[in-house]
C-alpha cells in the first residue's frame, strides 16, 4: 500500500493577530519611538534662579537652580571678581542633574567685600558646554559685623559725678582699715613682750629649780652631781 502525498496540498498554518492585541503593539512602538526622539532633541538647561543680579549677599548663600542634559555629565558652579571675569575660582558642582533645586552652596565670608559674578557649566558626554551667570553680585560681610552684647558695654546712667564719689568713698574706706590696723600694733607689740618675757622667767625658774633638785639629791647621797654642764 504506497501512501502519496501532495506537497502543494500542505500550507503554513497562521494565527490570527487580533485587533487588541495589535493596538497595544502599536502603542508600545509609538512610545517608544517618543521617547527615543524626545531625548535626543532635547536642550541642556543651566539655570540659576537664586541669588540674582544686583543682590546683596552675606555669610553662605545657598544656590538654587537647575543643571539638566540629555548627554549629562556633570555640572560646576564658580565665581569670579567683577570686572574682570578672567579668574574663575570653583566652589562646587555634582555629576547628578538637577530640575529645579539646590545646586551648592557659597561661603563668601573669607572674600573681602565687592562685586562678584556667579557661573554654573553643565557639560555633556559629547563634550557639549552650556553655562550661565548671574553679574553685580555685592558681597557685604563687613557691615554684618555683631554688636557687642549688653552685658559687655559699661554705662554710667548715674553721670560721671556718681562713679567719681563711689571711687572717693571708697579710698575713704581703705585709709580707715589702714588706721585702725596702725592703732592695734602697739597693743600687740606689749602682748608679744609681755609673753617673751614670761617665756624668760619660766625658763630661768626651771633651771633654777633643776640646780636646787641636783643639789639635794648630792646631799643626801654624797654624790657628785653632774649639772648637765
Amino acid at each position: 500500500m504506497r501512501i502519496t502525498s501532495d506537497s502543494s496540498n500542505m500550507h503554513p498554518i497562521r494565527m490570527p493577530l487580533t485587533r487588541p492585541a495589535a493596538l497595544a503593539a502599536a502603542l508600545v512602538i509609538a512610545w517608544v519611538i517618543a521617547s527615543s526622539v524626545s531625548a535626543q532633541s532635547g536642550e541642556a538647561l543651566a539655570r540659576i534662579v537664586t541669588p540674582v543680579r544686583d543682590q546683596t549677599l552675606r555669610g553662605n548663600v545657598t544656590i538654587q537652580g537647575s543643571a539638566t542634559s540629555p548627554v549629562f555629565s556633570r555640572y560646576e558652579l564658580a565665581y569670579a571678581q567683577e570686572p574682570d571675569l578672567a579668574n574663575w575660582i570653583v566652589i562646587g558642582g555634582a555629576v547628578q542633574p538637577v530640575q529645579s533645586g539646590m545646586l551648592g552652596a557659597w561661603n563668601t565670608r573669607p572674600l573681602p567685600d565687592g562685586k562678584y559674578a556667579l557661573r554654573l557649566q553643565v557639560f555633556g558626554v559629547d563634550g557639549s558646554l552650556n553655562q550661565t551667570l548671574v553679574r553685580n553680585l555685592t558681597l557685604a560681610n563687613a557691615t554684618a559685623a555683631p554688636t557687642p552684647a549688653a552685658s559687655a558695654v559699661i554705662t554710667d546712667s548715674a553721670g560721671s559725678g556718681v562713679g567719681v564719689v563711689a571711687e572717693v568713698q571708697t579710698a575713704r574706706d581703705l585709709l580707715q582699715v589702714a588706721i585702725a590696723t596702725a592703732a592695734q600694733l602697739p597693743d600687740a607689740f606689749m602682748r608679744g613682750a609681755r609673753l617673751a618675757i614670761f617665756g624668760f622667767l619660766a625658763f630661768g625658774a626651771y633651771l633654777a629649780l633643776k640646780r636646787a633638785v641636783l643639789f639635794a639629791v648630792q646631799r643626801l647621797t654624797r654624790q657628785p652631781v653632774d649639772y648637765g654642764k
